[in-house]
């Protein structure tokens, strides 16, 4: 059930578990909450449609370097980044949770096996198949595979299909549905408050509705679940939050990338053919480049990445296609059939490609003026000072202090991409597939010009430890006994893969253990 608290008259609401944020997180984890029984609260600060005034409350100053993605890929709405985002989705390898002692990245408190028998489940609500990330994954299925080399691991993302993206409109419309879930749209969480004579227990949460009412959110557990950025302004605006060691928002990190060559032919059409996408029963799979374990050991590299990335010129019919289906996405009806309709008639022989590539061959096609880069994706080395903090003077809307990101991109990250350049280059040139065209960066010795990707991490990272870390390894902060937190904000280091699949298996694990817990009380 969907309630308005714009329409609904302030006082106090209570709930086993309220789960603060409607987004990828927050809806995984009402919908299998209320799947074992539990009374859920649902607090979402936008709508079910896009409104200008909640996303403003969205807008962050910057500190340092501009972390662009914070202001134009946060989304306040039911359905948070799933509403417009790629649905591209790679578990992170058993390495990263563990790593060599001798390797750059950090280790996490939970393993690869506490994550990984959520993956099909995860696989069943993205509505992806089934079939394995591994390098082998071409040949099984009749496709060209890339050459193999000791120094790489080859990998296959898969993309979720348009219509399975948007999880408001799939998990999402289960949870509203559903008898023991309450969603509440325009609830705007200001702060979490403690009982005075039970300090180590979150008692309520504060949540203004846009005209500034104030109502009361208890329940026996809370899990913040509203977004990494997001999640850590909540927390700083909660007095009765401890944070003893100054660690909430802090080591804010994200996948930091740069374009290190563009393909021309005939390299070109031989990267397409032996690497391009191709289609498994409806689900598009993409090939990744890893730095191996030797490699990165060898060079000291942090966890580094490489995939060709295919830009359509936006006059194209495919790239008309592509806007149709986000337009879709994003529920526009009347942008998907005003603004792209023109432009898929102009490029009709695209249109008729792309239903033959994918029909009669499997792949995803790529018109001839399509531009093929080589991208580079480096995890960001832990820094203290990368961080979420609160403007001292600037307020919203809400009268709530504005977001600063206090954030940059170090000389390690820098230094990891342009060495993995030089070793791609070497592999591509000895496959024949040598691009021809190198960011300059690659023959001054200078470091390129990289920026965030939209995968925001960090901020809460979890450990056993509370004097370096937020939350404990089942998410719960160390200092309170009923706060949890399930967003990518706990993510130690950020591997060379998208966080979005492992961040849904920490939540549906987070689900399972709160239940156990709840029906042992």
């Amino acid at each position: 059930m969907q309630i308005d608290l714009e329409q609904s008259s302030p006082g106090e609401l209570h709930s086993t578990v309220c789960v603060i944020g409607g987004g990828i997180a927050g809806i995984t984890l009402a919908t299998r909450l209320a799947a074992k029984g539990i009374h859920v609260h649902l607090l979402e600060a936008g709508g079910l449609q896009p409104e200008d005034r909640s996303q403003s409350l969205f807008k962050a100053l910057m500190a340092a370097e501009n972390h662009t993605t914070t202001n134009t890929g946060r989304f306040r709405i039911f359905g948070g980044s799933s509403t417009q985002w790629g649905g591209q989705v790679l578990p992170f390898t058993p390495d990263v949770f563990s790593p060599d002692a001798r390797m750059r990245n950090l280790g996490w408190p939970v393993d690869d096996s506490d994550l990984s028998s959520y993956y099909k489940d995860i696989e069943t609500i993205l509505g992806v198949d089934d079939l394995p990330f591994t390098a082998d994954l071409p040949s099984q299925l009749g496709h060209p595979s890339p050459p193999l080399s000791d120094d790489l691991r080859i990998r296959f993302s898969k993309w979720t299909p348009f219509a399975r993206r948007n999880l408001a409109r799939t998990v999402g419309a289960e949870a509203l549905a559903h008898p023991l879930i309450e969603v509440f749209t325009h609830a705007n969480t200001a702060s979490l408050h403690s009982d005075p004579s039970q300090p180590g227990r979150i008692s309520h949460a504060r949540v203004l509705d846009y005209s500034g009412r104030e109502f009361t959110f208890t329940a026996d557990q809370f899990v913040i679940a509203a977004g990494t950025v997001e999640s850590c302004r909540i927390l700083l605006c909660s007095p009765d939050v401890p944070n003893p060691n100054d660690l909430i928002g802090r080591y804010f990190h994200d996948h930091v990338a740069y374009h290190a060559a563009r393909f021309h032919s005939p390299a070109r059409d031989r990267i397409a053919e032996s690497t391009g996408p191709f289609y498994s029963n409806g689900t598009l799979h993409s090939c990744k480049f890893e730095a191996s374990d030797d490699l990165r050991r060898r060079e000291g590299l942090l966890c580094v990445m490489a995939h060709v990335v295919v830009i359509e010129p936006e006059d194209s019919g495919i790239a008309a296609i592509r806007n149709l289906l986000r337009s879709l996405q994003r529920g526009d009806l009347r942008s998907a059939l005003t603004s792209n309709l023109v432009p898929m008639l102009r490029g009709i022989g695209d249109v008729f490609q792309l239903a033959y590539q994918t029909r009669f061959r499997n792949r995803r096609a790529i018109s001839s003026r399509a531009q093929l880069l080589l991208n580079i994706d480096v995890e960001q080395a832990p820094n203290r000072e990368n961080r979420i903090r609160l403007s001292p003077t600037e307020k919203d809307a809400l009268g709530l202090p504005v977001t600063i990101v206090d954030w940059r991109i170090g000389e390690q990250e820098g230094r990891t991409a342009t060495s993995f350049a030089h070793y791609m280059r070497r592999y591509l040139a000895d496959a024949g597939l040598e691009p021809g065209e190198w960011d300059p960066s690659h023959y001054d010795g200078s470091l390129p010009t990289m920026m965030d990707t939209n995968h925001a991490m960090g901020g809460l990272r979890m450990g056993h430890d509370p004097a370096d870390s937020v939350v404990d390894p089942n998410l719960k902060l160390h200092q309170m006994d009923n706060l949890h937190v399930a967003s990518c904000a706990v993510f130690p280091s950020g591997s060379s893969s998208n966080p979005t699949f492992t961040m849904m298996a920490l939540t549906m694990r987070l689900a399972d253990r709160l239940a156990a817990a709840l029906k042992t009380e």
